[in-house]
C-alpha cells in the first residue's frame, strides 16, 4: 500500500502525485467497479481543511451496504490507484453535481446557439451599461440570464422541423435545447454581460478629464483590457484549469442549476429523509426567494439594515453605540439581517460554493483588524481618525469635507504641486487604511505560499501538462473534443498586445509604452499564483491598490496614466481568469473546446460593441450627463470615483514614503512575506495542531478585501452563514450532497431576477415607499456616517506641513 497526497496539497492546490499511469482512455459512460465514497467522519472529516493538509489512502475499495452507512461515516473514501484511473472526481463537491458522462453526439454549432448569444449578451451589456451610469445602479446577474434562457431554448425547440440541404447549421430545429446549448449561452454572457471595466475608465477619461476619444480608441481600450487575459487564460490552462484541484466552486453554482432545469429524472434515493426531487426543490427556493426580498428588498428595508439597538430615543445619536452596532458606518456587533444581499455584498462569490475554511480565515482577519483593532486606532485618534468616520468609501481635507481632486489640478490634468501645498492633505478613514495594509501583504504573501506549498506542481506541469493525473472529466474531455492548441491563444495574445500599443501609443493618452509593458508583466506574473488560489478558495487578491501605488510612485502627479496602468495591470487578470472560470466550466459540462473559443471571443467583441455604443448614445442624448444634478440619476458614480482615486494616487509619495502619515502600513509587504514562512514552519514542528493546518495567509490577509464599501457587518453574516452551512453538511451529510448547491441557484436567482423588476418595474418609473420601517434606520448616526470630532468654519485638524 502507498500513499497519495491530495492533489490540493496546499490549500491552492499543490500536486505531488504520481504522473499518469495505466489506461488513460476515457470512457463515456462509467461502470461501477469503483465508486469514491465521502467520508463525512464528524471528528476528523478531511473536507474541513486546505487540502495541503488532507491525504487519499490507497487500498481496496469497501463500499457501505446503506445510505445511513455513509451518514454515519462507516465505509471509508478510499481508492485504489491514482487520479488518472479512478471513475468519478476526487473532490466530493464536484461529485455532487456533476456525474462523469458526456454525449458526444449533442451538436452544438448552429443558428441557434449563435442567435441566442448573440441577443442574450446585447440585451444584458446594453442593460447594464445603461444603468452603470446612473446611481443607484444596477447589475442584472448573469445567473438571471441562465433562469431566462430555459425558457427561451425550449420554445425554440418547439420549431418546425425543417433541414437546410446545403448545411446542418442553418436547421431551423437543429434538436432538443440540452444543457450544452444552455451551458454555452451561460457562458458568453457570464463573461460579457457586467459593465467592461474599461468603461469606467473611458468615462473618466471623456466626461471628466474631457479627453477626446473617438470610437476606434474605445473599441481599442475595451477589447484589448478584456480580451489580453484570453490569451494568458489559454496558455495557463494546465495550471489553472485542467488540474481536478482546481475546482473553480462558484462553477458549480451554474452546474446544479442546469442540471435542475433540464433534469426531469425521478429521484427516488431518500436525503436525510428528504425526497423531494432537485428541480421541485429549485422551483420553491426560487419562487420563495424571489417574493420574499420585496420585504427587505422594498417594503420593510429595516429588515435588510437592521440596526435595531440604534432605533431608540437614547441610542440613534450616541456616538459609541452607534459604532459598535452599526451596520453602514460601525463594526456590527450584533450581525442580524433578513436580506441575502447583505451576505453576498461581503466575500467574492457565494456563500453556498465557499468552503468555511475560507470564512473562517477571512473573519479571523476581519474579527482582528476591523472588530478589534480599528476601533482601538479611531478611539486614541491615530492619524486624525476621529475627524472622519469610523468606516467610510470617502476621503477627506483639513475642514473634514470630502477631499475636492479638482482643486490641486492643471489645466491638462496633472497634479500642481504648489495648489496642492495650499489646499489639504489627503487625510485616509482606517476602513480604507486597514484594507490596504492587508493588501500589501496579501500582493507578496500570495507568491510566497504558492512557492511553499505548490512550487513542486508548477514546475511538474511546466515539463509536462498531464504532471499529476488527469481526472475522469478531464480524460473524458480529452478523447470526445478537439483541444484548442496553445498557439491559438498565444496568436490571440499577440494580436491584442499590438492592438493594446496602438491604443496607448496612437492616441494621446498621456500613457508611455514603457509603462504599458510593465503593466501586463504585473497582470501576467500573478496569473498562476491567483488563479489557483481563486480555483481552490473562491477568492482573489484584488491588484487595483498595488498598481495604483506602483504607478504613482513611476508616473507621479500623472493621473490620466495611473487610469491606465490600473486598466492593464489588474483587469487584464481578472478578465483572464474568469475566461479561465468558464473554461472550467465549460470542461464539467463537455462544451467542445473549440466551440467555445470562438464563441468567447465572439460576444466579447460583440460586448464592447454595445458597451461603447450605448455610452456614446447616452453621453449625447442625455442632458447634464454625468452632472451631479443630473434629474434622471445619471451622474456616472462610478467614472467619478475612478477619475477620483486616479488623482489621489498619483502622489503616493505623500502618503506612504519614509516620515509620511500613512508610512508604517509599508511594513506589510514584509509581513506578507514572513507570515506564510512562520505558519509554514509551525505546520513542520507541530504537526498534529490541526488549527495551524487551518490556517491560509493569502486567505487572511486579502479575504477582507472588500471593506469599503462592504462592513464587518456583512462579513459577520457571510461567516454565520457559511457556519451554518458547515453545520448541515457535518450533520446532515447526504441532505448537503444533494441540495446545497441547488438551494445556492434558487436564492441567488431568485434574488437577482426580484433586484431586477423591484429597480425597472417600481424604482426607476419614481415609485417610492415611506413609512417608518423604511426610515427609522437612517435616523442615526450609524446612516448618517457621523464623525467624533466636528471641526467649526474656518478651522482646520492636521499637521500644517504636508509636502
Amino acid at each position: 500500500m502507498s500513499t497519495l497526497t491530495d492533489s490540493r496539497r496546499s490549500a491552492f492546490g499543490g500536486t505531488h502525485l504520481s504522473k499518469e499511469s495505466g489506461n488513460s482512455n476515457a470512457v463515456t459512460s462509467m461502470s461501477n467497479a469503483y465508486e469514491m465514497k465521502d467520508n463525512y467522519d464528524q471528528s476528523e472529516s478531511e473536507y474541513d481543511l486546505p487540502k495541503e493538509h488532507t491525504h487519499i489512502k490507497v487500498e481496496e475499495v469497501t463500499l457501505p451496504e446503506t445510505s445511513e452507512d455513509v451518514e454515519k461515516g462507516k465505509g471509508s473514501t478510499i481508492w485504489e490507484g491514482d487520479p488518472s484511473e479512478m471513475t468519478d472526481s476526487p473532490y466530493p463537491e464536484v461529485r455532487a453535481v456533476l456525474p462523469p458522462t458526456d454525449d458526444p453526439t449533442i451538436f452544438l454549432n448552429h443558428w441557434r446557439t449563435w442567435f441566442l448569444v448573440t441577443v442574450f449578451v446585447v440585451i444584458f451589456a446594453g442593460v447594464n451599461q445603461f444603468f452603470s451610469l446612473r446611481y443607484p445602479s444596477l447589475t442584472i446577474n448573469f445567473l438571471v440570464a441562465q433562469v431566462i434562457c430555459y425558457p427561451v431554448g425550449k420554445t425554440l425547440e418547439r420549431l418546425p422541423n425543417w433541414k437546410c440541404r446545403l448545411t446542418p447549421f442553418f436547421n431551423l430545429n437543429p434538436g432538443p435545447f440540452t444543457k450544452k446549448e444552455h451551458a454555452v449561452i451561460t457562458i458568453a454572457v457570464a463573461l460579457t454581460s457586467s459593465t467592461a471595466y474599461a468603461m469606467y475608465i473611458l468615462n473618466a477619461q471623456v466626461s471628466f478629464y474631457n479627453m477626446p476619444a473617438n470610437g476606434g480608441y474605445q473599441l481599442l481600450l475595451v477589447w484589448t483590457s478584456q480580451m489580453l487575459g484570453y490569451g494568458a487564460a489559454g496558455i495557463t490552462r494546465r495550471w489553472v484549469v485542467n488540474p481536478a484541484s482546481c475546482v473553480w466552486p462558484q462553477t458549480l453554482i451554474s452546474v446544479s442549476l442546469f442540471d435542475s432545469l433540464h433534469s426531469r429524472a425521478v429521484e427516488k434515493s431518500s436525503a436525510n429523509g428528504w425526497k423531494i426531487p432537485r428541480y421541485r426543490f429549485f422551483l420553491f427556493v426560487l419562487v420563495g426567494s424571489f417574493v420574499w426580498y420585496w420585504v427587505p428588498g422594498f417594503l420593510f428595508t429595516g429588515l435588510s439594515y437592521f440596526n435595531f439597538v440604534l432605533w431608540g430615543r437614547k441610542t440613534r445619536y450616541n456616538f459609541v453605540v452607534n459604532t459598535i452596532f452599526g451596520v453602514s458606518s460601525g463594526i456590527g456587533a450584533l450581525p442580524i439581517s433578513f436580506d441575502y444581499t447583505q451576505i453576498s455584498q461581503a466575500m467574492n462569490g457565494s456563500v453556498f460554493a465557499t468552503p468555511f475554511w475560507v470564512s473562517a480565515n477571512t473573519y479571523a482577519s476581519v474579527l482582528i483588524f476591523f472588530v478589534i483593532l480599528l476601533p482601538i486606532l479611531y478611539f486614541t485618534n491615530t492619524w486624525y481618525a476621529k475627524y472622519m468616520p469610523v468606516i467610510s468609501t470617502s476621503t477627506f481635507d483639513n475642514t473634514q469635507k470630502k477631499y475636492d481632486v479638482t482643486r490641486i489640478l492643471n489645466s491638462d490634468f496633472t497634479v500642481n504641486f504648489e495648489k496642492y501645498k495650499n489646499y489639504s492633505p489627503l487625510f485616509v478613514p482606517f476602513s480604507y487604511l486597514l484594507s490596504y495594509a492587508l493588501n500589501f501583504a496579501a500582493v507578496i504573501a500570495v507568491f510566497v505560499h504558492c512557492g511553499i506549498y505548490h512550487g513542486k506542481d508548477i514546475y511538474g506541469k511546466l515539463k509536462d501538462s498531464n504532471f499529476g493525473g488527469r481526472d475522469i472529466h478531464r480524460r473524458i474531455y480529452q478523447q470526445n473534443y478537439k483541444d484548442c492548441p496553445d498557439w491559438w491563444y498565444l496568436i490571440l495574445q499577440v494580436v491584442m498586445l499590438g492592438l493594446g500599443f496602438a491604443a496607448v501609443c496612437g492616441f494621446d493618452t498621456h500613457f508611455p509604452a514603457w509603462a504599458f509593458v510593465i503593466a501586463l508583466l504585473i497582470a501576467f506574473v500573478n496569473f498562476i499564483p491567483q488563479g489557483i488560489l481563486e480555483a481552490i478558495t473562491n477568492q482573489h487578491v484584488g491588484l487595483n491598490v498595488i498598481t495604483e501605488l506602483v504607478c504613482g510612485y513611476m508616473l507621479p502627479f500623472r493621473p490620466m496614466a495611473n487610469l491606465l496602468f490600473k486598466l492593464y495591470g489588474f483587469i487584464v487578470m481578472r478578465q483572464g481568469l474568469s475566461l479561465s472560470r468558464d473554461l472550467k466550466l465549460a470542461l464539467y459540462m463537455k462544451v467542445p473546446p473549440r466551440l467555445i473559443f470562438f464563441v468567447q471571443i465572439y460576444a466579447t467583441i460583440v460586448s464592447g460593441l454595445v458597451n461603447v455604443g450605448v455610452q456614446e448614445w447616452m453621453r449625447h442624448n442625455i442632458k447634464d450627463f454625468c452632472s451631479p444634478e443630473q434629474s434622471d440619476g445619471f451622474i456616472c458614480a462610478n467614472g467619478r470615483t475612478v477619475f477620483n482615486a486616479s488623482i489621489i494616487w498619483s502622489m503616493p509619495k505623500y502618503l506612504f514614503s519614509s516620515g509620511r502619515i500613512y508610512n508604517p502600513l509599508m511594513w506589510f509587504f514584509l509581513i506578507g512575506l514572513g507570515l506564510p514562512l512562520v505558519v509554514f514552519g509551525l505546520q513542520l514542528l507541530l504537526p498534529k495542531l490541526r488549527f495551524l493546518k487551518a490556517i491560509h495567509t493569502p486567505i487572511f490577509f486579502a479575504g477582507p478585501g472588500n471593506i469599503p464599501p462592504s462592513t464587518p457587518y456583512n462579513y459577520s453574516l457571510f461567516f454565520a452563514m457559511s457556519f451554518w452551512l458547515y453545520i448541515i453538511r457535518r450533520r446532515w451529510p447526504l441532505w448537503f450532497k444533494k441540495y446545497n448547491f441547488v438551494m445556492g441557484a434558487g436564492v441567488e436567482a431568485g434574488v437577482a431576477i426580484s433586484v431586477v423588476i423591484i429597480f425597472l418595474c417600481v424604482q426607476f418609473p419614481g415609485g417610492t415607499l415611506k413609512w417608518w420601517g423604511n426610515e427609522v434606520w437612517k435616523k442615526t448616526y450609524d446612516y448618517q456616517s457621523k464623525k467624533y470630532y466636528t471641526v467649526k468654519t474656518g478651522e482646520k485638524f492636521g499637521y500644517d506641513k504636508w509636502w
